[in-house]
């Protein structure tokens, strides 16, 4: 019999990437055993394929938490959720657990089957390292929600976050302010240094404005010369101190090629009901105070 379970496991495991075993629910109620596995599952969890028949099996890293997958599967059997053809699945992220070296993503699937072989219906755990496939993704939305030359969000997220901070404050009533700001004669940087001279600037200046700001603080280039901060639970008057604390900072930094700069900087606080489109419209109207004003100024 474990013979014709090999060969079915063999046929299941198809990519040999995929870790798989065979379990059953013991008749005497001793808990969930494993009836077979495949070489790749035993190279996955350690062992030899004779050491885990008959043993619990390991579905993610994090004892506990198989623990109650196991309860769970006990539970889905007995009200029929686990019945022939249904299955349950779920991730492991191992790279969140204590004392798992170096960690992976487990993608998990336990399907209920009738497989020749076998005598009654048994489970078919299979898994999947997804592990490369999560880090690209990752990477992909990195890149996505990323400046690629300041390192700082880009304008597509600050866009989703505002939006998530307006729909906040309608609800909650939690203040927050917007800080816009723009490097004065920037213009002339480019036109007299070179655009290679104008980039390591706006680099500089990121690093310096990420540097300077708090934690809970998203600054994104906005295009340009132009950057946004958005300060969540931050009223104007503490909004206004940010940003002259920004403008000091920038003013006093040497920068590559040029030696200083300095920025004007807009400042609101966002008012109940106040669409997207209004707080934007009002900062960028307060920088142009700003730059009329003489620039190196905060204007609010």
């Amino acid at each position: 019999m474990l013979e014709t379970g090999k060969n079915v496991l063999l046929a299941i495991s198809e990519p040999s990437s995929q870790a798989t075993a065979v379990l059953s629910r013991q008749p005497n109620g001793d808990g969930i055993r494993i009836l077979d596995v495949s070489d790749e599952y035993a190279q996955f969890w350690g062992g030899s394929r004779h050491q885990w028949l008959g043993s619990a099996p390991k579905i993610v890293h994090h004892e506990a938490k198989n623990q109650r997958l196991l309860s769970r599967l006990h539970n889905a059997l007995d009200s029929g959720e686990l019945s022939v053809g249904c299955s349950i699945s779920g991730l492991d992220d191992g790279k969140r657990t204590p004392n798992v070296a170096g960690g992976s993503v487990i993608e998990w699937r336990i399907t209920a089957m009738n497989v020749p072989g076998y005598t009654g219906n048994v489970l078919i755990l299979v898994q999947r390292d997804i592990s490369k496939r999560v880090e690209k993704e990752a990477e992909l939305k990195r890149l996505a929600t990323t400046d690629m030359l300041t390192g700082l969000i880009n304008r597509s997220r600050f866009d989703y976050l505002l939006k998530h901070e307006i729909g906040r404050f309608n609800r909650y009533v939690r203040p927050f302010s917007l800080i816009m700001l723009d490097i004065d004669h920037f213009k002339l940087i480019n036109d007299n240094q070179g655009h290679d001279v104008g980039d390591q600037v706006l680099a500089a200046l990121a690093k310096l404005l990420e540097d300077n700001l708090r934690a809970a603080d998203y600054c994104a280039r906005w295009g340009g010369e132009e950057f946004m901060i958005l300060a969540p639970e931050t009223s104007l008057k503490q909004a206004v101190k940010l940003a002259d604390k920004i403008r000091c900072c920038i003013r006093k930094a040497q920068f590559p090629s040029i030696g200083s700069v300095t920025v004007s900087l807009g400042v609101v606080e966002v008012t109940p009901d106040e669409s997207q489109q209004s707080v934007m419209k009002r900062a960028d109207n307060a920088l142009y105070q700003a730059k009329e004003k003489g620039r190196d100024a905060v204007v609010y």
